[in-house]
């Protein structure tokens, strides 16, 4: 066996808490052939942390949402920080929610995020110079669903 190269030590750093609103209107595109596919607009929202700002009124997820519970989900958002750098966020990303689970949240009811899973990477890119180290960045998001229109996540880099 060949002798283990010493690498550095992973550790993580909390980089925002954000809330995601999705418009009312969805657009079901139906049975793709891969699944279901439904694109849920951006209606806006709110991040804080090491970096802070607004989630714009631009951008969706698209969600092709296989017959075994599994939802694969792509989005693209636009950031806006507090201090007006814009930053482009792509994410992909999975969601295993049971059909039960899924009908509780449409019927509004409250489904802790520890009973499912649901986790996307992120990937950020900016011209502004004071946020350029997010676009070599290793990130990814640890999500739940705080309401039907409503997601939310820790975004996390991995350091």
């Amino acid at each position: 066996m060949r002798k283990r190269m010493k690498l550095p030590e992973a550790s993580l750093e909390h980089l925002f808490y954000i809330e995601v609103d999705l418009h009312q209107e969805m657009y079901d595109i139906g049975n793709v052939g891969r699944g279901g596919l439904v694109i849920c607009p951006i209606k806006g929202g709110r991040f804080d942390g090491k970096i802070s700002g607004d989630v714009m009124n631009f951008g969706a997820d698209w969600n092709l949402m296989y017959p075994n519970y599994l939802n694969c989900v792509d989005t693209r958002y636009l950031l806006k920080t507090d201090d007006g750098a814009l930053i482009s966020l792509t994410t992909i990303g999975r969601a295993v929610i049971k059909p039960e689970q899924d009908e509780a949240m449409e019927r509004g009811e409250f489904v802790d995020p520890a009973d499912y899973y649901f986790r996307q990477h992120l990937l950020f890119e900016t011209g502004d110079e004071r946020y350029q180290w997010l676009n070599g960045a290793c990130c990814f998001g640890v999500l739940g669903c705080k309401d039907e229109l409503t997601i939310v996540y820790d975004a996390y880099m991995v350091k």
